[in-house]
C-alpha cells in the first residue's frame, strides 16, 4: 500500500492528529502502516518541552511502531 505518484511530506502535529482521526495510511522509514492508533505527548528529558510521537499499526494489524512525528509521512490532500 504505497503512495505511487502521490506527493508525501513529513507531518506536523495537526497533520498527525488529522491522520489519527481519519484513520488514513501513513509511511515511516519507507514502510506503509494502516493507520495512526494513538498520538503520544511526552515531556522532553529537560522537561522544557514536548515530544510528539505517533503509534502506527502495521499492515497485518498485529503490531505497532512508535515513531517521532517529524519522521512520519502522509499523502498530500488533493
Amino acid at each position: 500500500m504505497r503512495f505511487p505518484g502521490k506527493a508525501v511530506r513529513p507531518v506536523t502535529t495537526a497533520d498527525l492528529k488529522r491522520a489519527f482521526i481519519d484513520e488514513c495510511p501513513v509511511r515511516y522509514n519507507g514502510i506503509t502502516y494502516q493507520r495512526v492508533t494513538a498520538v503520544i505527548y511526552r515531556k522532553t528529558p529537560d522537561k522544557a518541552g514536548l515530544l510528539v510521537q505517533g503509534e502506527l499499526l502495521d499492515k497485518n494489524g498485529r503490531a505497532v511502531m512508535i515513531a517521532a512525528a517529524e519522521r512520519i509521512e502522509v499523502e498530500e490532500p488533493k
